[in-house]
C-alpha cells in the first residue's frame, strides 16, 4: 500500500483500534478469491491473531490450507472531500479515508469446541451494547448442530499490519477547517471526528 509520511497512522495501536471498531473486512487470498466478513482480532502472546468464518457452500475456505498467503482489508469512516468546501482555486475533489491491511496465513478451525468458542467470542463482542444480549447458547442443540456443520472457521496469525490515514493532514488549516465543517453538516460526524484528530 502506498502510504505518503504524512498520512501514517499515530501507532500500531490506532490499526488494531480501526479493525475492531470496523470489524468487517474482506479477505483475498493469492488466487484472488475474496470473501467479505466479520472478523475477531485478539492480541495474545504470539501476537495479533484474526479470525472468522464462512459458509461451509463458499469454496474459499479451501484456500485456507495453512500455506495460501491472504490480505484482510478494514474501512474506517470514509467520504468524499469537494474543492467547494475550501479555496478552489488550489483544490481538487478528492476522497477521505482510514484503512487497515492485515496479512498473513489462513488455517482452519476444524475441532468443534474451537469453532463454538469463536462463535460465542464473535457474538460477545457485537451483542455486548444490544439492551437484551443474544447468545450462542439461546440456540437449541439441534440448530446449533446445523449451524456448525454450515460454516467453516478460521484463525489468521497477522504477520504484518499496516495502515492509511488520509484525513487531509496535507491541506492548508483553513481548507481543513472547511471540510470538516463541511462534513459535520451533511452528518458525516465519523469522518470528521477522525479528521480532527489527525
Amino acid at each position: 500500500m502506498y502510504v505518503p509520511e504524512f498520512f501514517r497512522p499515530p501507532d500500531g495501536a490506532a490499526l488494531v483500534e480501526l479493525v475492531r471498531s470496523y470489524p468487517f473486512g474482506t479477505l483475498v487470498t493469492d488466487d484472488l478469491q475474496a470473501s467479505h466478513i466479520p472478523f475477531l482480532l485478539q492480541e495474545g502472546d504470539d501476537g495479533l491473531m484474526l479470525h472468522g468464518h464462512v459458509a461451509k457452500a463458499n469454496p474459499h475456505w479451501q484456500a485456507f490450507d495453512g500455506a495460501t498467503r491472504a490480505l484482510a482489508m478494514f474501512h474506517g469512516p470514509e467520504g468524499y472531500i469537494s474543492p467547494s468546501w475550501g479555496d478552489c482555486a488550489k483544490l481538487v475533489p478528492t476522497w477521505n479515508y482510514m484503512v487497515v491491511h492485515a496479512r498473513g496465513v489462513p488455517q482452519l478451525v476444524e475441532g468443534r469446541a474451537d469453532k463454538v468458542r469463536l462463535l460465542h467470542q464473535m457474538t460477545e463482542v457485537h451483542e455486548e451494547t444490544q439492551a437484551a444480549p443474544w447468545a450462542i447458547g439461546d440456540l437449541d442443540v439441534e440448530k446449533l448442530e446445523q449451524l456448525l456443520a454450515a460454516l467453516v472457521a478460521f484463525r489468521m496469525p497477522v504477520t504484518s499490519l499496516e495502515g492509511k490515514w488520509k484525513l487531509s493532514q496535507n491541506r492548508e488549516p483553513q481548507d481543513k477547517a472547511a471540510f470538516i465543517e463541511a462534513l459535520e453538516a451533511r452528518g458525516d460526524a465519523a469522518l470528521a471526528e477522525a479528521m480532527k484528530q489527525a
